[in-house]
């Protein structure tokens, strides 16, 4: 059906139904008819087209060569027919699903669900994410060697896409990408974005047919079709082929994605070096969020000391509350692979990642290991919580691969240091950055370490960190208001009209 259809018309339905359903009802009303019911936005709503299910139709779109004739040609001005497209896609997962899950490797589809729908439930287009990876990847080698890559500044680059996103969520096809002089910025560097984030319909079909076809070679298996990797991700905006002057973005806020998660795919080619100014800057950006939002917490770096007469660290982040240490956090920037989210043995097939986060866990137990053994003078408290900080959830809704991981951490621990007792092998906590600024926005200390302490619980360990603090911890009656000034790095910020005249609390950019 999807192959029957001009891909424009496609396109533009896609388009009309996010809009739909995220606020921008009259905007649809141009271009589909919907039942009043059709026209939501509450995530449990029957009438909801899930935007995670939009992305996989478009992928499929892609992926699905034109078709000869117009057999099946669906027609795009109704909703009904999305509707039908999507029930269409549950019933292929539910064929799928047959002899691929099973009692004994559910947990893990469910980890698989959890990436596919949680990023999308959260957003991109949160101030704190948008500072957070402007503090990470905005300043520093990173955004030297952005610039000397591309010839603009990670600043105007993200600039340009924060205007994109706004100018292609208020337009379905259009031609008029300018207009930046509003933000201080000259329209010029509109040329010099778009081919970093668009590319022509043809090219974006081989592209993502290219790029599906690479990650199922990696892993040796075919892909569910829920699975398949999303080119959107890559180039999240679309140019017409009968008319090259036209754009379309059919899921606008992937363009915040790509300004923000995707800076990483732009640094790797600047090796170790690079991703490692990035690593300490996601130390850095840890620290400089648990002081603002706690000011009763001391987090400090790594601490220095000898031992065997080497050189040995401490976890990165040093949690100090009235001189005494009640939390140690490693922290690991480490980018969540497609492999690590979608594979059928994600541990294997991210193997190189998940390593990573074993050893994470390893230098939590030597840290103990060491201050129980007078190696290392602290003052730390006996119910300590041991923390592995990610930039992404490594471990979401995925209770066997958290026991594979601590196994591996066991395995590293007799090979490394045969001193570390089980006494030392404290439970560790998952916790991904986000989840982590979430806290501290409506936690105080007290209930962010009773939150954090809870999840150590054997019962809790498959659980996510803010379903522990709901089920543990009370939290605050309103969220405090945000610490940070994303005028910091975006001088044309403060003039936004939704900027003068917001409350201070922290709610998605609009």
């Amino acid at each position: 059906m999807l192959a029957d259809t001009d891909d424009g018309e496609l396109l533009q339905m896609f388009w009309a139904v996010h809009a739909l359903q995220d606020g921008r009802e009259h905007l649809a009303r141009r271009l589909i008819s919907f039942p009043s019911d059709a026209a939501t936005t509450a995530i449990t709503s029957r009438w909801k087209v899930h935007p995670w299910n939009l992305e996989t139709l478009i992928t499929l779109q892609l992926n699905t060569p034109n078709g000869l004739t117009s057999y099946q040609r669906v027609d795009t001005s109704k909703f009904d027919t999305i509707a039908g497209l999507t029930n269409l896609l549950g019933r292929v997962e539910d064929v799928e699903n047959r002899d691929r899950i099973n009692d004994r490797n559910i947990l893990l589809e469910m980890h698989r669900i959890g990436h596919r729908t949680f990023q999308w439930q959260r957003g991109w287009r949160r101030q704190q994410d948008l500072y957070r990876y402007m503090y990470i990847y905005g300043q520093g080698k990173c955004a030297q060697f952005f610039e000397g890559r591309y010839g603009l500044t990670i600043v105007d680059f993200v600039s340009v896409c924060f205007a994109l996103f706004g100018i292609l969520s208020q337009g379905c096809w259009t031609s008029k990408l300018h207009g930046l002089h509003i933000m201080g910025l000259d329209d010029k560097l509109v040329d010099i974005v778009l081919p970093l984030v668009s590319a022509e319909i043809h090219d974006v079909r081989q592209a993502s047919r290219d790029l599906l076809e690479k990650v199922e070679t990696g892993l040796g298996t075919k892909l569910p079709v829920i699975y398949q990797p999303s080119y959107l991700r890559v180039k999240p905006i679309i140019r017409s082929f009968a008319n090259r002057n036209y754009f379309i973005a059919p899921l606008p806020e992937l363009i915040l994605m790509r300004a923000t998660v995707g800076l990483f795919y732009d640094l790797i080619p600047g090796g170790q070096d690079i991703l490692n100014d990035a690593n300490e800057r996601f130390e850095a950006y840890a620290r400089h969020s648990i002081k603002a939002h706690c000011p009763d917490f001391d987090p400090l770096p790594a601490i220095r000391y000898r031992h065997n007469k080497n050189n040995v660290d401490t976890p990165d982040i040093i949690l100090k509350k009235n001189n005494k240490v009640v939390a140690v956090f490693e922290c690991k920037a480490t980018k969540l692979t497609f492999e690590a989210q979608y594979g059928e043995d994600p541990i294997t097939n991210a193997e190189k990642g998940y390593t990573q986060i074993a050893k994470a866990i390893f230098q939590l137990w030597k840290f103990f290991s060491h201050v129980r053994r007078g190696l290392l003078e602290l003052d730390v408290a006996e119910d300590a919580v041991g923390i592995v900080l990610t930039m992404e959830a490594w471990t979401q809704m995925g209770g066997p691969l958290r026991e594979k991981l601590i196994n591996d951490a066991k395995a590293l621990a007799a090979q490394k240091d045969t001193d570390i007792i089980l006494q030392d092998m404290r439970p560790p906590v998952f916790c991904p950055i986000q989840d982590l600024d979430d806290l501290l926005a409506t936690s105080d200390g007290d209930q962010l370490l009773t939150a954090f302490r809870a999840a150590t619980q054997h019962r809790y360990h498959p659980w996510g960190i803010r379903e522990v603090r709901q089920r543990e911890a009370l939290q605050l009656s309103a969220s405090k208001p945000y610490p940070f000034d994303i005028g910091e790095f975006f001088p044309w910020w403060r003039e936004l009209p939704s900027q003068k005249n917001r409350s201070t609390s922290q709610r998605p950019v609009t």
